[in-house]
């Protein structure tokens, strides 16, 4: 149901303005300044990933976390969007939404909206 849901989000999307810049971002455009850094947001958990588009065209990207628990299994899926110009820095929070107590491990990465993968993939472990 999740990997569904993903999909669907990530069609509607592309819809929006920014999808036509993947032409200017060949591979790997996107850099994480520092690892993901799990947090607090409110009353919500969440992950700061602060970005630098280093492409040569202003770009939305998707930051997509996928969270799986001990046992290897897709726990959560979330994202958030972020838009940068060129040589610009920002920071996005996607956000856990009620995880169970126990170890968990995110992948966080960009893709474009167009579905296109910007950025390396990013591991980091946490506890709730």
């Amino acid at each position: 149901m999740i990997p569904l849901l993903l999909i669907l989000a990530l069609s509607a999307l592309a819809s929006f303005p920014g999808g036509s810049a993947v032409n200017a971002c060949l591979g790997q455009c996107w850099y994480s300044v520092s690892p993901p850094v799990f947090t607090h947001l409110g009353w919500y958990q969440a992950f700061k990933t602060t970005w630098v588009n280093l492409g040569n065209a202003n770009v939305t990207g998707v930051v997509v976390m996928v969270i799986h628990n001990s046992l290897g299994q897709t726990a959560a899926i979330s994202t958030a969007l972020l838009n940068l110009a060129v040589g610009a820095n920002g920071t996005a929070y996607p956000v856990a939404f009620g995880l169970a107590r126990g170890e968990y491990s995110s992948s966080v990465f960009v893709v474009t909206t167009g579905g296109v993968a910007i950025s390396a993939t990013m591991v980091a472990s946490f506890t709730v």
